[in-house]
Order: structure tokens, then sequence, then C-alpha cells
């Protein structure tokens, strides 16, 4: 995708802003999770200075999730924060980027990294080589972070039954409520035994 991949040379003194709409597929998200209803929206600004090229901007869009609860998908607003800055690899000591891993990289086999005070820093931090910037891995990346843990249809959400498996947001089952094991129930049937004997 040609406007994921801004030239070098675009970003001029004032900067360069670039808009643009994006399926979860045309940013990496293949897993069987990453769904989305229609196109990502994406607005950046790219900026140069003295040394990394800045880009901030905003990731919009509609998330399908499977809620942890009750196990019905539901549409969740995405609203991504961006920020990150690009140096270019040639001579510098490469961080091997979450993005430069792919997405099972960055999810399942992440390799442990010595803490650094710089740590936060480079959280942000991205490397290029040649005269193209790609965008795609940092935008993956940060949608990648900003999905829930416990994804939630919503906060009162009562889940499925334990012993049926209805779905207690849609009606309400037959089934007997369910009692918490009393701690008290073995004392209870020791001194039963005793007192019988």
């Amino acid at each position: 995708m040609d406007t994921l991949n801004p030239a070098i040379v675009d970003i001029g003194p004032e900067g360069l802003s670039v808009s643009c709409t994006a399926t979860g597929a045309q940013l990496g998200l293949t897993e069987s999770e990453d769904k989305f209803e229609g196109p990502l929206e994406i607005h950046v600004e790219l900026v140069q200075q003295d040394g990394p090229i800045a880009v901030t901007g905003t990731l919009e869009g509609t998330a399908i999730r499977q809620c942890v609860r009750c196990l019905a998908d539901y549409s969740d607003p995405l609203y991504v924060s961006l920020y990150a800055e690009y140096l270019p690899q040639a001579g510098a000591a490469a961080k091997s980027a979450p993005a430069e891993q792919g997405r099972k990289g960055a999810r399942r086999s992440a390799q442990p990294v010595e803490p650094t005070e710089e740590a936060d820093e480079e959280d942000e931090l991205y490397w290029y080589q040649g005269d193209h910037l790609d965008l795609a891995p940092m935008l993956r990346e940060q949608v990648i972070l900003a999905a829930p843990m416990q994804p939630l249809c919503r906060e009162e959400c009562l889940g499925l039954c334990s012993q049926c498996g209805q779905n207690l947001n849609e009606r309400r089952c037959g089934c007997p409520p369910e009692q918490a094991p009393s701690p008290f129930r073995v004392l209870r049937g020791r001194q039963s035994k005793s007192g019988n004997a």
C-alpha cells in the first residue's frame, strides 16, 4: 500500500500528512481474533527534524471482539492515538522491534530484553532502511497493544450458565442456582459421624 510507505524526500520542512483507509489484512492483522467492521481510518503527520522522523496521528475503526464471559461477538469502537519515531537502520545498534518480528513473534515468542532506563523511549522507536518508511508494522503493533486483555461486551455481562451453557444475557435458564461449596460441610459430616458413634 503506497500511502503507508511514504518517501523520505516527500517529508518537507512543513511535514507530510497521510490520510488513508486500510483493512486489517493490509496491516498484517490476520489472526482469528483480529476482525474489523469495515476499513480502519488512518491520519498521520510526519515531521523530520535534525534526527528522527516523528510520526503522530490517530487510527480509528470498529473491532469485532469476543466477550470473555458470554463468548458473544460485539462491536468495540477503536481509537488509537499514535506516536512513533523512525531512525535510519544503517550504523545504528538496531533494536529488534516487535513490529519487525511479525505478529506471532510479538505475541508468542518475545525475546527476553535486558531492562534499561531507555526502555520507555524505545517502545516508540522504529528503524527504516532505504528511502521509504513502512508504517504498517507500527500501526499493526499499536492496534494489538490497544486490544483489551479481557474484552467484555458490557460491564454487567452475566456470562454463561456453568451447568447448561445458556447465555444469561439472552434469557434465564431452568438450572438450579449453583451453591458454592461450604468449608464447614466437612466439619458437619465429621460431627454427625462422631455424634453417632
